[in-house]
């Protein structure tokens, strides 16, 4: 078996931000990414991602702040995005889409780890700014509430398909992933703020591939590692990535085939190194590699960042899933 060539950039631990940041050098020198939960690219600027802290206890002294890292594939950052008026409760993943030509950030409010949230949850759009500099903050453009059709439960992979204006969600802890489908809004009232129930498509084949790595694991994830945390589509739509603690899971899809039908197939598996809370999961602007962020610090950069470059996508590095 080909081994990947992997590129790793570390994170540094750097002190928690007390205020709203003033400029570039000062972000540096006080955000801290240490539960890194989502990750997206840029529209604005290609060569950049947006990713954000995964939620801590909601009632901690310092609970999460709703912002958002643009940080490159280094992992090195660039600049914040303040929300404006909002108060995370269990941030998940974050995705892109342009509506109405202009480019947005869909930052998904999604987890429950016990299934309790019963009246629902929440999704964020941002317009994504052109400028990175300086003090930004902005207030959402819109945010919708979702709930299940068959009770609360919890996810963390979300993806924006814009041709199909449509929203995906699929659930974490179910033993087949369950796969949602909410609409993109259309017409937002003057409170920002719409509602839907989310439609269930149909669940899909576990994610079963066994951990192979020399590296060590994590031994808190090591009995999760088949739960989904993250989803990304391809920038040509043809495939659709899967994260999960050990692996990710590349299903190719046909431009007759629904992301349903393309989540029932037959994925080629890439094996990452040790199982560890990898959490966000996104394509280059050119869908030439598959970058991976997970929670953690260290001393070279702002989060660390996994690279998957394109000649390990092209070999589909890994052993096909067996249970389909």
């Amino acid at each position: 078996m080909r081994r990947l060539f992997l590129i790793f950039a570390s994170l540094s631990l750097l002190s928690a931000c007390q205020a709203m940041p003033q400029n570039a050098d000062a972000t540096q020198a006080k955000v801290q990414i240490d539960e890194a939960s989502g990750l997206t690219q840029s529209i604005q600027h290609p060569n950049l991602y947006w990713t954000h802290n995964d939620s801590r206890n909601f009632f901690d002294a310092s609970p999460t702040q709703a912002v958002l890292y643009a940080v490159d594939a280094q992992g090195q950052l660039h600049g914040e995005l303040w929300l404006e008026g909002v108060k995370p409760y269990d941030w998940e993943a974050i995705s892109h889409f342009k509506q109405g030509g202009l480019p947005y950030l869909l930052i998904a409010d999604i987890g429950d780890n016990r299934a309790r949230r019963s009246r629902g949850i929440r999704l964020h759009a941002v317009n994504e700014p052109k400028s990175i500099e300086g003090k930004i903050s902005r207030k959402p453009a819109w945010t919708l509430e979702l709930r299940y059709p068959d009770g609360a439960r919890d996810a963390e992979a979300m993806a924006v398909d814009e041709h199909d204006n449509a929203i995906y969600i699929l659930s974490k802890r179910d033993e087949k992933p369950q796969l949602y489908r909410a609409e993109l809004p259309q017409n937002i009232d003057k409170e920002r703020k719409s509602s839907q129930m989310l439609r269930l498509l149909g669940s899909i084949p576990p994610l079963d591939a066994p951990v192979e790595t020399t590296e060590p694991g994590d031994l808190r994830v090591l009995p999760f590692t088949h739960q989904p945390v993250d989803m990304a589509f391809a920038p040509d739509r043809s495939e659709v990535a899967l994260l999960s603690y050990a692996h990710i899971y590349l299903f190719a899809r046909s431009p007759e085939q629904s992301w349903l039908e393309a989540l029932r197939g037959t994925p080629q598996v890439i094996h990452l190194p040790g199982a560890r809370q990898y959490e966000g999961l996104s394509y280059s602007a050119d869908g030439q590699s598959l970058l991976v962020v997970r929670e953690g610090v260290d001393s070279a950069s702002a989060v660390p960042m996994l690279r998957i470059s394109a000649p390990q996508l092209a070999q589909k590095v890994g052993a096909p899933s067996s249970a389909r």
